[in-house]
C-alpha cells in the first residue's frame, strides 16, 4: 500500500520550544484522516513536513506515495475568498495525487460549494489528510488524530465519537482529581492529629518524669525514645503517601480543562415580545441590489440561522439589524440591547486588560468584573492580560465574558461565522456558552455540526 511515513520526527521554530519530538505515524493512500488540535499545536507545520515544504530537524520522512498540498490561505485580488478556495481545491483534486493534504479546505465555501467539495472528496480514490475544525467534515472521516504536546493520539471514530471520548476522559480526570484532593485532606488531618497527640504525650511524659525517681526516669526516657522512633517511621510513611498524592494532584490539575465557563441567568423575567422587525427593506452596493422589499421578524429567545450562497446578503443583513448599515428604503425596528460578534471578534479594546474591557463594556465596577472574568476562566494575573496578547480561544472567552457574563445580557446576540479560525476546544466553549445564554440568537454559520447542537428554532434562506 502506498504511504507516507514519519519516523521519529522532531521540529522546532527558531527560539521556541519543540513542536514535535520523536513523532511517528504512517499515512496510507486508502484512508481519509483528520488531524485536530488546539491552535498553535503545529497541525499546519505537520502537513508541510509531510508534503516536503518543510524539513524536520531530525527523523525521517519516507514517501512511497505522491502528495499534493492545499495551503490554508488562497488569496486572489480579483476573486472572493470562496472563489479562490474553489479554484485551489479543483487544482488539488485534478492532480490525482496518491494522498491529498488539505489545510482547512472548507474555509470560505458557501453551501453549494461545500456540497461540491464533499462530493469530490468522497469520490476521490486516493488517501486524504485533512486539518480542519469543521465538525460536519470531521464527522465523515475514517479516523481522527489529535496533535497535543507534540504527540499524535489516535481516535478511531468520527468527530462526535471524539467529543464523547474527550468528555469521558475529562470526567475521569475530574473524578480522580477530586479523590486525590480528599486523600490529601485526610492525610493532612492525620498528620495534624498525630502532631497534637505527640505533643500531648510528650507533655504528659515530661510531667511523669518530673514526679519519678532517677531509675524510673531512665526507663521513661528509654520508652520515650522507642516511641519517638516508631512515631518518626509512621510520620515518614504518611508524608511519603502525601507527597505521592500531591504529585498526582499536580499532574491531574495540568490535564483539567481550564475552559469551563458560567453564564448567569437573567435577573428579570423575560416576556415574549417582538424584538426585530424589517419591512420592505432594500439595500444595494452601488448598482448591485442585495436585498429588495425584504421582510423579517424575530421574537424574544428565538434562535434563527441565516443560510445562503456567498453574496446572498447574509452579513449585510446582520449589519443592518445591528445598526452598522442603513437601508436605502424600508423600515427596521430593533427593540432591546443587541450585541454583534463579527468574524474577527473585534469588539474589545486590545490595549486594555480583560477585566478593564468587561467593566467598560458591561458598565460595571472592576471589582465585579473580576468575578465575571473568573467565571470565564480568567483568574488571578490572567485577568490582567491585555486583550491584544490573547490567543484566539482566550479572545473568544473574554468577548463572551463581556457580552453575556453579566445578568444584564443582550436581548439579541448576532453571530457571523463564529467558529471560523476557532480550534475545536474553543468551538466547544462557544457552544457551551450559547446553550447557557437565554436571549435570542441570529447566526450565520457553515458549520453544520456546531449549528445542530445550538437548538435552532428556524432557518432564514436568502
Amino acid at each position: 500500500m502506498k504511504s507516507i511515513s514519519l519516523l521519529n520526527i522532531s521540529f522546532a521554530y527558531s527560539g521556541t520550544d519543540d513542536l514535535f519530538t520523536d513523532l511517528s505515524y504512517s499515512f496510507s493512500a486508502d484512508k481519509k484522516v483528520a488531524i485536530i488540535g488546539d491552535n498553535g499545536a503545529g497541525k499546519t507545520t505537520l502537513l508541510k513536513i509531510i508534503s516536503g515544504d518543510l524539513v524536520a530537524d531530525s527523523g525521517r520522512v519516507i514517501r512511497n506515495a505522491s502528495c499534493q498540498l492545499l495551503k490554508q490561505i488562497n488569496s486572489d485580488a480579483t476573486k472572493s475568498g470562496g472563489q479562490s478556495q474553489q479554484q485551489a481545491l479543483s487544482r488539488v483534486f485534478d492532480s490525482m495525487a496518491d494522498i491529498l493534504l488539505l489545510d482547512e479546505p472548507t474555509n470560505n465555501l458557501d453551501a453549494t460549494a461545500r456540497q461540491d467539495f464533499f462530493k469530490r472528496l468522497f469520490s476521490y480514490r486516493g488517501g486524504v489528510v485533512i486539518v480542519s475544525h469543521d465538525g460536519e467534515l470531521l464527522n465523515q472521516m475514517d479516523m481522527l488524530l489529535e496533535l497535543h504536546n507534540g504527540k499524535l493520539s489516535v481516535f478511531g471514530g468520527n468527530y462526535d465519537f471524539y467529543v464523547a471520548q474527550k468528555r469521558q476522559m475529562q470526567e475521569s480526570i475530574e473524578s480522580k482529581y477530586t479523590d486525590a484532593q480528599k486523600e490529601i485532606a485526610r492525610l493532612n488531618a492525620t498528620i495534624t492529629k498525630a502532631q497534637n497527640t505527640r505533643q500531648h504525650h510528650e507533655a504528659k511524659q515530661q510531667k511523669d518524669k518530673n514526679n519519678k525517681s532517677a531509675g524510673s526516669k531512665i526507663a521513661v526516657n528509654a520508652l520515650k525514645g522507642k516511641s519517638q522512633e516508631t512515631e518518626a517511621k509512621r510520620r515518614k510513611l504518611i508524608q511519603a503517601k502525601l507527597n505521592r498524592q500531591l504529585e498526582s494532584c499536580a499532574e491531574l490539575s495540568a490535564q483539567l480543562r481550564n475552559d469551563t465557563i458560567k453564564v448567569p441567568l437573567p435577573n428579570a423575567k423575560v416576556y415574549d415580545k417582538e424584538i426585530v422587525r424589517l419591512e420592505k427593506v432594500c439595500f444595494s452596493y452601488g448598482e448591485k441590489s442585495v436585498l429588495s422589499d425584504f421582510n423579517f421578524t424575530m421574537r424574544t429567545g428565538e434562535r434563527v440561522r441565516i443560510v445562503g450562497n456567498n453574496g446572498a446578503g447574509k452579513t449585510t443583513l446582520l449589519k443592518l439589524i445591528s445598526g452598522f448599515l442603513y437601508p436605502s428604503a424600508g423600515y427596521i425596528k430593533v427593540s432591546g440591547k443587541v450585541a454583534y460578534l463579527n468574524q474577527d471578534l473585534s469588539l474589545l479594546n486590545h490595549d486594555k486588560s480583560v477585566v478593564e474591557n468587561i467593566a467598560e463594556y458591561a458598565g460595571i465596577l472592576q471589582h465585579n468584573a473580576h468575578a465575571i472574568a473568573a467565571n470565564f476562566g480568567f483568574r488571578g494575573d490572567t485577568s490582567k492580560k491585555k486583550v491584544g496578547v490573547l490567543s484566539g480561544g482566550e479572545l473568544l472567552k473574554a468577548t463572551l465574558a463581556a457580552v453575556i457574563g453579566t445578568e444584564q445580557q443582550p436581548d439579541l446576540l448576532i453571530l457571523d461565522e463564529p467558529t471560523n479560525n476557532l480550534d475545536i476546544k474553543s468551538t466547544l466553549i462557544l457552544e457551551d456558552a450559547l446553550n447557557q445564554y437565554r436571549g435570542a440568537i441570529l447566526i450565520v454559520s457553515h458549520d453544520e455540526a456546531f449549528v445542530n447542537r445550538l437548538r435552532i428554532d428556524s432557518k432564514l434562506i436568502l
